[in-house]
């Protein structure tokens, strides 16, 4: 991200807030090429996959969860409510 970029969001989303958005950006470039859990192939090209599949981004940690891993886990949080 260039100079006047990181200036402009820091104007708009405040210093801070401005920083942790840049962070996570750049560990887009660690994002895995297959779901955490079940292995299952990611295309990063593919509109749809990139719409529906949810990233997990902890410290230096990038995990990577297609829709079908998410909803049985939320099956499973519910069971045991």
């Amino acid at each position: 991200m260039n100079r006047a970029t990181r200036r402009s969001l820091n104007k708009k989303m405040g210093e801070e807030n401005a920083e942790n958005l840049v962070e996570k950006i750049s560990q887009f470039s660690k994002l895995p090429d297959a779901c955490s859990a079940c292995q299952k192939p990611f295309d990063k090209k593919d509109k749809d996959m990139v719409q529906s599949w949810n990233v997990v981004a902890k410290q230096e940690t990038v995990r990577l969860f297609c829709p079908e891993c998410i909803r049985k886990t939320q099956e499973i949080l519910d069971e045991r409510r």
